[in-house]
């Protein structure tokens, strides 16, 4: 983990997922935005913020991914000060977060495979609800912005003109490595990427990736690629196919060999949130056919 300076009241430890870090008094208490994945992440960035005369009072996460609030049990368990903020759809998440391999599994008990710590993080309790899209603490306006579609009620965290914008986009490298970006409701995904690539903050983290001072390239790049997959998904649908072909089918495309539940399940997610949104848009129906669910183009 390394510590970076943005402006004199807000930084960000580098990492697999990056940490938001905003300064919130003359005490050096600090704000911070997600805590990694696990207990060791957490007790990392606590070291990491002592290095640097810091001490952690206050949480709130980008997101309800296992990656993003992981980090929460370990801090709240060893500072029990601590307060962790989340709007209330936020709260079941973060204090059951077996929901996760729930959500992926079609609300079934997952299987062995989804209950590992990049899908299940332990348990944290929430101490604020917030009900605004401002929070004050400590004298200090935090905004939350809306950046639906990767997850629902994913909210970008802006303070000092900088925006933690969670996983709303991934970076080029990322893009190029998983090709298929892992969103749950792609209209959202679509509308967040189309703000983002036209706001103009004097700084953007993504939690996977660098420091950027303009978004819009990244932004654009992803949509171009959420666009891509939908006309793949349509021409394939020419002919009716089952969900599961044309899963094998947009994997194939792009050239992926999944050998594991957890990235199996994240694309069929994926796949299904483009299904939803083209039926939506009536460029896609489904039908049965010998108690088989297919899905066919409309043309």
């Amino acid at each position: 983990m390394q510590f970076h300076e943005i402006t004199n009241k807000v930084f960000y430890i580098s990492d697999n997922t990056n940490i938001g870090v905003i300064k919130l008094n003359d005490n050096n208490d600090v704000l911070i935005v997600d805590s990694g994945s696990d207990d060791s992440k957490g007790r990392r960035i606590v070291k990491t913020l002592k290095d640097n005369g810091f001490q952690v009072k206050y949480i709130i996460n980008t997101h309800m991914h296992a990656d993003h609030i992981g980090g929460n049990h370990y801090i709240q368990k060893h500072f029990p000060e601590v307060r962790i903020f989340a709007f209330r759809s936020e709260i079941s998440m973060l204090e059951n977060p077996i929901y996760m391999p729930y959500f992926l599994y079609s609300g079934a008990y997952p299987i062995k495979d989804l209950r590992n710590k990049f899908l299940l993080a332990k348990s944290s309790k929430v101490t604020d609800i917030i009900d605004e899209t401002t929070i004050n603490i400590e004298n200090n306006l935090i905004k939350l912005i809306p950046l639906d579609g990767h997850t629902e009620f994913q909210k970008g965290i802006s303070f000092d003109d900088v925006l933690f914008c969670g996983d709303a986009l991934i970076s080029e490298e990322l893009l190029e490595k998983h090709k298929i970006p892992v969103n749950v409701n792609i209209k959202n995904a679509k509308n967040t990427l189309l703000f983002l690539s036209e706001s103009n903050y004097s700084y953007y983290i993504p939690s996977h990736g660098k420091l950027l001072e303009n978004i819009s390239d990244l932004a654009n790049a992803n949509l171009s690629r959420i666009i891509e997959i939908e006309n793949k998904i349509i021409d394939y649908l020419i002919k009716e196919h089952s969900t599961e072909d044309l899963i094998t089918y947009i994997l194939h495309s792009y050239g992926l060999e999944i050998d594991n539940a957890t990235l199996y399940y994240l694309y069929n997610t994926t796949i299904m949130a483009f299904l939803s949104y083209l039926k939506d848009e009536k460029k896609v129906e489904l039908f049965f056919n010998n108690n088989k669910l297919l899905w066919k183009a409309i043309i």
